[in-house]
């Protein structure tokens, strides 16, 4: 079981971690700051009962101020904090991701290894500019 990431006209598959790896680096490569927020989202998962609603609850509130202060990157934030499992996000909000992440390339196999068609940070790339371009939603499931 993994994730399908798509557009109009271009597809990748990739397992759960491979797609937390890949919102990571976004988050990184739209700033410290957001990246070591987002990084820090997986600490809560370990806490049990109020524990973990006050990690969650204070986690919450500094997204809340991150996303005020950063209005312009709200498609970013949509892409992070979207639902693992299935979502979509606009053309408009892939214009806030292409414009961190355009140029950027890594050699980090994110999605199955062993396939020739391995989804890439290029291929990822490509998802987004295509959903740019002909105005549709970048969806996952």
């Amino acid at each position: 079981m993994g994730v399908t990431i798509s557009s109009k006209n271009h597809s990748i598959d990739m397992g759960y971690i491979g797609f937390k790896l890949l919102r990571q680096k976004v988050a990184d490569l739209t700033s410290k700051e957001i990246g070591q927020h987002y990084k820090h989202l997986v600490d809560g998962l370990w806490l049990l009962g109020q524990e973990q609603k006050k990690f969650f609850s204070e986690y919450d509130t500094k997204t809340k101020e991150l996303c005020e202060q950063n209005k312009e990157k709200k498609g970013i934030f949509n892409f992070l904090y979207a639902s693992d499992c299935e979502a979509k996000i606009s053309h408009q909000d892939c214009k806030s991701i292409y414009e961190v992440i355009k140029d950027h390339d890594d050699d980090i196999a994110y999605g199955y290894a062993g396939r020739k068609d391995c989804a890439t940070f290029k291929s990822f790339k490509e998802i987004v500019k295509d959903c740019i371009d002909k105005k549709c939603y970048m969806e996952w499931s």
